[in-house]
């Protein structure tokens, strides 16, 4: 027979973690598709995708800052804050190497 595990407790995901992870995944979302429709064109990109590249980077930027602030609350869990932080402070080092690489 399985074993069954039981939580008694009040602790609950933070709000700003839950955010900051979805925001990260909308990034990795724009950044993704941007990426692949900048290749398709060839370079000839316009407009459209470098906003999908803008919105992709302040995305990353809120939800790193959204993240930071889950770690403050107390007696909750702290899963969706780890994963927004780390997932939003890799694609904004991913885009300051970018720009970097533009230069």
């Amino acid at each position: 027979m399985a074993k069954r595990s039981y939580k008694f407790t009040d602790k609950k995901h933070t709000r700003q973690g839950v955010a900051s992870s979805l925001l990260g995944f909308t990034a990795l979302v724009l950044l993704g598709a941007g990426l692949w429709m900048a290749y398709r064109m060839v370079g000839g990109a316009g407009p459209v995708i470098g906003l999908m590249g803008l919105l992709s980077l302040i995305f990353s930027v809120i939800g790193f800052i959204l993240g930071i602030r889950g770690f403050q609350e107390d007696e909750v869990y702290y899963l969706f804050s780890k994963i927004g932080v780390g997932l939003n402070g890799m694609l904004f080092i991913l885009w300051m190497l970018i720009f970097v690489a533009g230069m």
